[in-house]
């Protein structure tokens, strides 16, 4: 699902126009991001904690050529995800199949 596919299940579910839907999406990822930029985290009891961490230096090598190159230190992000999000995804799907 692309944030466009979002958007519009958003506005199925929640009656608001697509374009209200994308001004809530985009204010909500503008939120998160500015949170993590400052270096808080984000909890949402039962579905995820994302947080920042920090990438230290390291070497890695060019897939396509095999030559090795420092990768700059950074920020990056980990998602853990919540209790419930793990049981909801890995409830069985019912098959409709014939076996």
């Amino acid at each position: 699902m692309n944030k466009q596919e979002l958007t519009y299940e958003l506005a199925l579910q929640t009656g608001l126009t697509q374009t209200k839907s994308k001004e809530v999406i985009e204010s909500l990822l503008d939120i998160i991001t500015e949170q993590l930029r400052q270096g808080g985290e984000i909890r949402l009891t039962g579905f995820a904690v994302l947080s920042r961490w920090h990438q230290t230096q390291r070497l890695a090598r060019n897939p396509k050529t095999g030559e090795p190159y420092m990768v700059s230190e950074r920020f990056s992000v980990k998602l853990k995800p919540g209790k419930q999000l793990l049981e909801e995804i890995n409830k069985p799907t019912t098959n409709n199949k014939s076996k």
